[in-house]
């Protein structure tokens, strides 16, 4: 993918990235945090495995630096993509705008609007009568 189309891509894209990348981003910190009990073999995890056996200890304690150094290759990438983000004059506001648009020139968010108009419209002249 070249800059340019980067660079003219919507502000929409743009935040579905900051999304999913802040998510990823949290499982990298908690896979490196490795929280006894989660299923993570981070820093807590690797120090109590010390404890029980020094070889699994020192496998988890390599494990704990990679995680940590994955949570920190993101957070360094996450930067660079937020300071190309500044620079295409996307905001949050085009984001919504172009959201609203989006899904309103969808067929099928138009079809389900219009049908629950209806009904809603109907069921208030219904009441009406009654």
């Amino acid at each position: 993918m070249s800059l340019d189309k980067i660079r003219s891509d919507s502000s929409f894209r743009f935040f579905v990235f900051f999304f999913v990348y802040i998510c990823q981003f949290g499982v990298h910190v908690l896979q490196a945090i490795g929280i006894a009990g989660w299923g993570a073999s981070g820093w807590i995890s690797a120090l109590t495995g010390l404890n029980t056996s020094i070889p699994v200890g020192i496998i988890m304690i390599l494990i704990a630096a990679l995680f940590t150094a994955s949570a920190v290759i993101s957070l360094i990438m996450f930067k660079k993509v937020h300071g190309l983000y500044r620079t295409t004059g996307a905001s949050f506001e085009k984001a919504q705008q172009e959201f609203a648009t989006g899904v309103m020139a969808n067929k099928t968010v138009q079809t389900a609007a219009a049908n629950a108009a209806s009904s809603a419209a109907s069921s208030a002249t219904r009441g009406a009568y009654n």
